[in-house]
């Protein structure tokens, strides 16, 4: 029989494991009761329906891990999508704000400190919401991971919820400023998991492709 008690360390890299941990926070290897590996899987691919335009989920028990590259394609794509955004809605408060400082008297300094905070406040806020909102939806997926044909699920291949998608997306600031290094652990981790993904279990997996997909395979 396997023992309740948590493992103390990870069987594939011999990194200490969290008392409560299911997963090793280096390699991303979940680890079962007694210390050793669940069989890793690979992604079974549904055939999306000849009518259907919306993304499939995969029903099978085999999953496609997410390779470096393209989720690094996915990640500029979205950021592209941010910066246009909030430029947009940036402009529209310069507007407004440079008509009413006419009547208000306010300095030219002022207008520009005002269009600076906006265009911070958007990308923050507004990439967020983009981000958590997008990946807890139906689809699973923003607009640069549909695109690369992937999507955001947990552990146990279902929908985030806002608060997991939240989660993961304020822990990208640590992937950020750990020099790139958060990132970068898609590329060797067992689940292809990077430091963002890690606290809530977070899995980015490949979907069948579609008309718009810009590749083929998720390599």
């Amino acid at each position: 029989m396997h023992s309740a008690v948590a493992p103390q360390v990870c069987g594939s890299c011999g990194s200490p494991a969290l008392p409560d941990g299911d997963f090793c926070l280096f390699c991303g290897d979940v680890l079962s009761e007694s210390g050793r590996l669940y069989p890793r899987v690979r992604l079974g691919l549904q055939m999306a329906s000849a009518t259907s335009s919306r993304m499939v989920m995969p029903t099978e028990t085999e999953w496609e891990y997410a390779g470096f590259w393209r989720r690094v394609w996915a990640g500029l794509i979205d950021l592209a999508v941010a910066i246009v955004a909030a430029f947009v809605l940036t402009l529209v408060v310069d507007s407004v704000f440079r008509v009413a400082g006419r009547y208000m008297g306010m300095e030219h300094e002022s207008l520009a400190y005002i269009t600076g905070f906006s265009f911070i406040v958007f990308l923050t806020v507004g990439g967020w919401l983009y981000s958590a909102l997008m990946e807890s939806s139906r689809y699973r997926a923003t607009i640069g991971k549909r695109l690369m044909r992937l999507q955001v699920v947990n552990a146990s291949g279902g929908k985030l919820t806002f608060g997991q998608a939240t989660a993961r997306h304020v822990m990208k600031f640590l992937s950020l400023f750990s020099a790139g290094f958060g990132f970068a652990m898609a590329g060797w981790t067992k689940r292809r998991q990077a430091l963002h993904d890690l606290p809530t279990d977070c899995l980015v997996i490949c979907v069948p492709e579609e008309k718009f997909s810009l590749f083929g395979n998720c390599r």
